[in-house]
């Protein structure tokens, strides 16, 4: 007896060695500095502070259809359902860390050894197993995929901040595809009012077929130009209706101008480590990946399993009840000495996933750093091309009113005339696309910088 006692004492302390050996030599992947130079705050003078996408636009109808979307979009819809079934099955690594109670019942039949013919026994149990979590390997399962499921609802939240958007910056292309319209709209109806022009003068003497040939060519390549404008905005409106969850059969109207979009807050890359779901979401990876890697580590320890029956068993069905009840307690004791290198080597293969996903968590915070940096300098950029186009503008009217009078008189020829007209509606439509593509780049640097459709923490 007592060499058995021996033996139990030695295994056990065996048993708590190679435990504690394990715990003491955590997880500790060899993970990289992030460059210092991503610590260096964007400059964004002057910037007025906004809490979300929306009340970056002065425009309630953008707001409505932002709302419209994230209610019918079927992309998000079902990013929704699968994350709400994430949820369910976090119960699953859960319900490892407690008890298992199963109720049960058997019937069996077995031969009569003097062979006088069968004897039937029926039998129910309730039967309880439960593996204990003495080095947290459960636990850190559970963890893992909670932070997993986190994740999951960061990249729900990111990709309804990115709908929204994205919606946002559909309806201001469709209204700068309706105001390129306009301006072709227009191109039309100069040309046309400048035929009827030279035909007047043409017919009093003061002009030349060429003159008609060449403005009724202009004429002609504007309306060309017209219809491509239209196509251009019909297949916006389409786009922007799918986003919204319609049909797309070009049933919105759209007023031609431009909203004023403010610029999102001003935020140095800590904030927008803060702020970014994506960034949150891949850091939660990476944590669950550390988890994962200790739940592994932990397989190769010993684990200590407790399975209790408590049972009825009689040859009648019927008096079942009437039997007493018998119970069974195990204690199983489980220490893994060979799986030829299979669980060291899942532990090796989980540090280098959790590696990989630091790796990935380190190019998304650089990534967010880019992306900001790109549409702090975009500002940068549209801001002075607006200003020189704004400039132009003024020039080009100028010049168009000064040969349209000139040509009146007789003392300019058609073909200054065009020069001029065309000049003014060219630099008309630049800046249409650039006022478009700065409330664009706004979108985007609001995005950027973690700017949500709603303030965070909000449903």
């Amino acid at each position: 007896m007592s060499r058995v006692v021996s033996a139990a004492a030695i295994f056990f302390m065996a048993f708590l060695t190679q435990g504690c050996a394990v715990l003491n030599s955590p997880l500790k992947p060899a993970l990289p500095e992030l460059p210092a130079t991503i610590m260096a705050a964007p400059e964004s003078p002057g910037i007025r502070i906004t809490a979300t996408l929306l009340e970056l636009v002065d425009d309630a109808m953008a707001k409505a259809y932002v709302n419209e979307a994230i209610k019918n979009n079927y992309d998000l819809r079902a990013t929704a359902l699968r994350l709400s079934a994430s949820g369910l099955l976090l119960s699953r690594t859960a319900a490892a860390k407690l008890p298992g109670v199963d109720a049960g019942y058997a019937m069996s039949k077995s031969h009569i050894a003097d062979g006088t013919g069968t004897e039937n026994r029926h039998r129910v149990s309730l039967s309880l197993n439960w593996e204990l979590d003495l080095w947290g390997k459960l636990a850190d399962r559970h963890g893992a995929r909670e932070l997993n499921f986190q994740a999951m609802e960061l990249a729900y939240q990111r990709a309804m901040d990115s709908l929204a958007a994205r919606v946002l910056q559909s309806y201001f292309n469709v209204k700068a595809n309706k105001l390129q319209l306009a301006i072709h709209e227009k191109r039309v109806n100069i040309y046309q009012s400048i035929e009827k022009t030279i035909l007047i003068k043409y017919q009093a003497g003061l002009g030349t077929l060429d003159d008609i040939s060449a403005v009724k060519t202009k004429t002609n390549i504007a309306k060309a130009g017209m219809e491509g404008a239209l196509d251009a905005y019909s297949s916006a409106v389409r786009e922007f209706e799918i986003l919204l969850g319609r049909y797309p059969g070009m049933a919105i109207e759209f007023s031609e101008n431009l909203p004023d979009v403010s610029l999102p807050p001003a935020s140095v890359p800590a904030s927008i480590l803060e702020h970014r779901p994506d960034i949150q979401a891949a850091l939660s990876k990476f944590n669950s990946a550390r988890k994962d890697a200790g739940a592994s580590h932990k397989e190769r320890l010993p684990g200590i399993t407790i399975s209790a029956d408590i049972f009825r068993d009689n040859k009648q069905l019927g008096k079942l009840g009437a039997t007493g009840s018998s119970w069974s307690l195990a204690g199983n004791l489980l220490y893994p000495v060979f799986n030829a290198g299979k669980l060291k080597n899942e532990a090796k293969a989980a540090d280098a996933e959790a590696k990989a996903a630091y790796m990935d968590f380190s190019m998304t915070v650089l990534q967010a750093m880019k992306e900001a940096e790109n549409t702090f300098s975009k500002e940068k950029y549209l801001n002075a091309r607006l200003a020189h186009l704004e400039r132009a503008i003024k020039h080009a009217k100028t010049s168009s009113q000064y040969y349209e009078s000139r040509y009146r008189k007789g003392l300019a020829d058609i073909v200054e005339l065009h020069t001029a007209r065309d000049q003014e509606l060219d630099v008309m439509a630049d800046i249409i696309d650039v006022k478009a593509s700065r409330i664009i780049n706004r979108v985007d640097m609001a995005l950027a910088l973690g700017t949500g459709v709603f303030k965070r923490g909000d449903k």
